[in-house]
């Protein structure tokens, strides 16, 4: 919301600067972005062309002789609609021009310039606000050397207030005058129209038929001529935002901007019926806004009829077929209050939010309804001529009764934790304009239609605490019998990422929704998904199935910005039949280079795995296993596996299939993910404390061939069992293939080491029981001693 502080002190008594409010605000009620001059320029002045000649070098210029109240100024000027006998805006020599732009005396093609003639644009004005290229023509009575800003009401001071979504009340200079009256304690100076209509009868008759249009009041004016809105009016717009288009247009925008009540007005000669409608839209029907584009309705969408044919879509945007236009005679002018969350569904699925959705979709005061009404058909009779009909036809299901809440002055101090007596809490209501009564301690408060967020005693504590001021609460701990700490499933996932960042990997956070399209990458089948009822667009319509979608965009963003070293890491959530915390990663690049001794080392399978099982080992899981698997489509089939203990599958890791990292320009990517709750649950924490051995280890290496499809875990599992509770330890050091070995067979590199915790083993003994692992082997996995 953009206010300008022009209108904003017409309605309170104030001549604050938008600083020094701006900084209130942000104390007492709501955000403000910043805020700017409107027109960033100094060193003005209107001029009057006395004298336009062609420049006599160049045909696109005219030299002109400008007379800025006392002397002639020479200017050159390039704008085609330059003109002997204009009032213009003149920059002298030494103004400063939006974006920092200085005039200097200068000599163009050869002729001396003194300044330049402007264009609203080149004075900060945007030019989505300007309709005609060229420089400004004053039309307005003045003389040289007058003030231009004044004259077209452009010296003004803008405040841009972010809204948060309750303070709908906020969305009109009404609302912030109220706030800025309660904040300053000073007066506020509203109006009331004054309506002059003469005595022919008000011809429309207004039906509601359906329950999501509250009220609807309608005035006809006729023979209205249609010209600019005066200058005042449109510096405001544009200072709120709003683009001046008619004086029509403008007054019902400008009316919005004071009092937070959209209006609409209609050419009556067009509408084809004395009747107006209101109903629900027919499944499917058809109709055209005014942007000219051709909507399908449904039955969830608020239409306004002439009792036969949609004229409008209530509440968003008018129809194509109704539009004022310049020969238009005769309006009808409707202020009305609608259901908000049917005016929210139909902007939003139509992609039409306006000005008037925005403030219907978060409730507007009903009791300014025909505050607006009688203040636009005011500006009517003044600014476009207009006969004004005798009254307002309407139908109105509001109730206008208004709450009372009850608290008291304990209540209040004991939430906010001061000592304010029933006096100061008083005063504190009187600024905020809430009528209220006192019995003893308990205060009961009106609450005021203008605020419609505000329903229960939390709320009054609430604008109280804010008025009494945020920084002079005290600083006091909350009493509670309950003692704050971390549960143990909140200490392992901490525990988890202070491992994996201490490994070198990278926490991120990514989105939890994606594409229904990617919905299996990651899933041994077809998964079930959640769909979001309202998506903000079809690339985040479907929770995700695993963080690893979110991480490969990582990866594939920082890759197309040549980061091709990446190790990251994310405990996120995976959404299928239930949701499930998952410690998801992947790695790829370069894991570590040391430069001086030329080393590198890429990360591959066997980098992931080690990582993991530093993990493993730190949280009592040394004794998970791997196991190969080929379940996952967009994994390589030769380098995957399972992570898995007695009690079933944990996760699984594995290098991202060749045609998957393909398709995402990848290339050697490694991923894992794990199931936390699993993870937890698989623990084996040592209980008790074992002692270190005193006595020696003997170790002793062995080189076995045997069939190329016996996997590694067999050979240990197979070794450990035969080496009883002498071997403490089986390490595969070397793996090799070639000649002289036959192509299905392979040799495998052991290092077994023995130890005893009660005596020093003999040689003997440790040969002997290295033959009887030999022999087991040989029986069970044909493996030969090389």
């Amino acid at each position: 919301m953009k206010v300008s502080l022009n209108h904003l002190k017409e309605l309170v008594e104030t001549d604050i600067s938008a600083v020094e409010l701006s900084k209130l605000f942000n104390l007492h009620s709501s955000e403000v972005e910043e805020t700017y001059q409107l027109v960033d320029a100094t060193n003005l002045v209107v001029g009057y062309v006395t004298e336009k000649v062609k420049h006599p070098d160049a045909d696109k210029l005219s030299v002109c002789q400008v007379d800025i109240g006392g002397e002639i100024s020479q200017i050159v000027c390039g704008a085609p609609n330059v003109d002997k006998g204009q009032h213009v805006v003149v920059s002298k020599v030494g103004a400063v021009l939006a974006g920092g732009f200085k005039i200097k005396k200068s000599s163009i093609r050869g002729v001396e310039s003194n300044g330049m003639i402007c264009s609203l644009a080149e004075l900060g004005i945007d030019k989505k606000f300007i309709y005609s290229d060229g420089i400004y023509v004053i039309n307005e009575k003045c003389k040289p050397g007058d003030d231009p800003l004044s004259i077209l009401s452009l010296e003004d001071e803008v405040m841009a207030l972010d809204i948060t979504p309750n303070r709908a009340d906020l969305l009109s200079v009404m609302g912030v005058a109220l706030d800025t009256s309660t904040i300053l304690d000073v007066p506020l100076k509203f109006k009331v129209p004054e309506v002059k209509s003469i005595e022919k009868e008000n011809p429309v008759t207004v039906k509601i038929e359906t329950k999501n249009c509250y009220s609807y009041y309608a005035r006809v004016i006729e023979d209205i001529v249609i010209k600019d809105s005066p200058n005042w009016m449109q510096s405001r717009l544009i200072a709120a935002g709003i683009r001046p288009i008619n004086n029509i247009v403008d007054i019902t925008n400008y009316v919005m901007i004071e009092t937070g009540q959209p209006l609409h007005a209609f050419d009556y000669d067009l509408l084809g019926s004395d009747i107006i409608a209101v109903r629900m839209a027919y499944e499917g029907e058809e109709f055209t806004t005014l942007d000219e584009h051709k909507r399908k309705l449904t039955k969830e969408d608020i239409v306004i009829t002439n009792g036969d044919k949609s004229v409008a879509l209530g509440g968003v945007m008018g129809g194509f077929d109704t539009e004022i236009k310049e020969g238009s005679n005769r309006i009808l002018l409707e202020s009305a209050v609608f259901n908000p969350t049917n005016i929210r569904k139909t902007s939003k699925r139509l992609d039409l939010r306006s000005e008037a959705s925005i403030r219907f979709e978060r409730k507007i005061d009903p009791k300014r309804t025909i505050l607006a009404l009688n203040m636009a058909v005011s500006l009517f009779h003044k600014y476009a001529n207009g006969k004004i009909l005798k009254d307002y036809k309407f139908e109105d299901n509001i109730d206008y009764s208004e709450p009372v809440i009850n608290t008291s002055t304990k209540q209040i101090n004991d939430n906010l934790g001061t000592n304010l007596s029933t006096e100061e809490i008083s005063d504190i209501l009187r600024r905020l304009h809430f009528e209220h009564q006192i019995n003893e301690e308990v205060l009961s408060v009106i609450l005021p239609s203008r605020r419609q967020d505000m329903e229960t005693y939390q709320d009054i504590v609430e604008e109280v605490g804010r008025i009494y001021g945020y920084d002079k609460l005290p600083l006091i701990l909350p009493t509670t019998v309950s003692k704050g700490q971390l549960s143990e499933s909140q200490i392992f996932i901490r525990n988890i990422k202070n491992k994996m960042t201490g490994l070198g990997l990278n926490e991120v956070l990514t989105y939890s929704l994606i594409n229904e399209k990617r919905i299996d990458e990651f899933t041994k089948s077809k998964a079930n998904f959640t769909k979001v009822a309202s998506p903000m667009s079809i690339d985040r319509h479907v929770l995700t199935s695993s963080p690893l979608n979110g991480i490969i965009d990582v990866i594939k963003y920082n890759n197309a910005r040549k980061n091709k070293d990446m190790f990251v890491f994310e405990v996120g959530k995976r959404y299928n039949e239930d949701e499930k915390i998952v410690l998801s990663g992947a790695l790829t690049g370069l894991f570590s280079e040391t430069n001086w001794q030329g080393t590198k080392e890429v990360v591959d399978f066997y980098t992931v795995k080690g990582i993991l099982d530093s993990l493993f080992e730190s949280l009592y899981l040394g004794h998970v296993e791997y196991e190969p698997m080929i379940d996952y489509k967009n994994l390589h089939p030769g380098q995957s596996a399972y992570i898995k203990d007695y009690s079933g599958v944990i996760g699984f890791i594995g290098k991202l299939h060749p045609e998957y990292a393909k398709s995402h320009s990848l290339k050697n990517v490694y991923v894992f993910e794990l199931e936390v709750d699993k993870m937890l649950s698989s623990r084996r924490v040592l209980k008790k404390v074992k002692e270190i051995n005193k006595f020696p280890e003997v170790s002793r290496d062995i080189a076995i061939v045997l069939d190329d499809s016996t996997t590694t875990k067999e050979v240990l599992d197979v070794i450990k069992k035969a080496g009883k509770r002498m071997l403490i330890k089986a390490d595969v050091f070397d793996l090799y293939k070639g000649s002289p070995l036959d192509d299905n067979q392979k040799s495998l590199a052991i290092s077994l080491t023995f130890s005893d915790t009660k005596r020093t083993l003999e040689t003997k003994e440790v040969d002997q029981r290295v033959n009887e692992i030999l022999g087991i082997l040989k029986a069970k996995l044909k493996a030969e001693l090389r």
